[in-house]
């Protein structure tokens, strides 16, 4: 979230975790006050409405591409009705406008991801808000990856987060990982689904004049990056040496805000960078998943907690994508394993009938 403003990620990457959760939760309950004081209108047309809750609207474009295959599964099959788009920035700004016009039909959704938990806290309590605002109508929290600490404010808020869930009549919880889904089955009442994270939904990705060369590095350089600058220099140096110094560092995180208008732009841009790597090395999530989606060898580092393995669990299947550890010697030789690769790429519809679930939900 705005790391694209350099002052706003150099606070979040300083300020200690304890009192980052406090920040977040005045900011959220300030900011719901004043919109409660002084609330904004729109207009939301149609006579039938499904609203898109918690939208991108920040530089991360596996969030975007989550965003993007997200609304286009609503377009695709629910042609009688209207998708709205809020902005995660807007989605308290504009609560009050959708209480007054919503009815009894409308659906409401929540974009998937990784932010079930306090990491990133913020979307976390506006979606309590938003559940306890509309009891009255179905919910879908499209699929998501668990992480709550084990820790005494890790297991407080997971309580107050399932109590939550559970007191709501029509909520349909999308879960992307087993142990995501374990957890939660074991304490919400009802309607818990394990699905892929919803970019899988776009099934096989073709990018024109594809032309493989080199070696792409795509690394963290965030709050879940674990690997050093050493860690990261002993990779680059295996590439620069595979590849002939044909070797490209990047990110699926820009240094600048990624407006909704240039999404489809962006995305395209760094499939198309995908596209045209020999190979990729990430830890990124969504970078193991465009690579699956493209066809582009992989290999994925491991991270500290479940949600990139989870991914990895429903693709492993597939002989180009790779796991591995930190290691020098075992990354030298999965990358000359990966150059040997005849890859056999992913049926379009791989994984279609976890997604029909999703359609399925919406439509009865």
């Amino acid at each position: 979230m705005w790391n694209h403003i350099k002052v706003i990620k150099f606070i979040k990457d300083h300020i200690p975790f304890f009192l980052r959760i406090i920040i977040i939760r005045l900011l959220v309950l300030v900011q719901c006050m004043y919109y409660r004081l002084f609330p904004k209108n729109k207009q939301w047309s149609g006579e039938k409405r499904i609203f898109v809750l918690l939208s991108t609207d920040y530089s991360n474009l596996g969030d975007h591409a989550m965003t993007y295959a997200h609304i286009k599964l609503l377009n695709d099959n629910f042609r009688d009705y209207k998708v709205h788009e809020v902005l995660v920035g807007d989605t308290i700004k504009f609560l009050s406008s959708i209480r007054k016009i919503i009815g009894p039909n409308d659906i409401i959704t929540f974009k998937g991801g990784g932010n079930i938990g306090i990491e990133y806290f913020r979307e976390e309590l506006i979606r309590r808000k938003v559940i306890n605002t509309f009891v009255n109508n179905r919910l879908i929290v499209f699929p998501q990856t668990v992480y709550f600490p084990d820790t005494w404010r890790g297991n407080k808020e997971l309580k107050k987060t399932v109590e939550v869930f559970n007191n709501h009549p029509d909520l349909h919880l999308f879960l992307r990982d087993r142990k995501s889904y374990e957890l939660m089955n074991r304490y919400v009442k009802r309607n818990v689904y394990l699905t892929p994270d919803i970019v899988f939904s776009l099934g096989r990705i073709e990018v024109d004049n594809k032309k493989s060369h080199g070696a792409l590095m795509c690394l963290r350089r965030d709050v879940e990056g674990i690997y050093t600058d050493d860690d990261k220099e002993k990779i680059y140096r295996i590439l620069r040496k595979k590849f002939n110094n044909d070797v490209i560092v990047s990110d699926t995180i820009k240094d600048y805000k990624i407006e909704v208008k240039d999404r489809k732009k962006e995305l395209i841009s760094i499939w198309k960078m995908i596209a045209n790597a020999e190979l990729i090395i990430t830890d990124r999530l969504h970078g193991m998943i465009f690579a699956a989606l493209l066809g582009t060898p992989c290999i994925v580092l491991n991270t500290y907690n479940h949600k990139l393995r989870g991914q990895y669990e429903w693709i492993k299947h597939l002989n180009y994508i790779y796991c591995v550890d930190m290691d020098e010697n075992i990354i030298n030789d999965t990358v000359d394993t990966a150059m040997k690769t005849n890859v056999i790429r992913m049926r379009t519809d791989e994984f279609s009938r976890y997604f029909d679930l999703i359609i399925k939900c919406i439509r009865e």
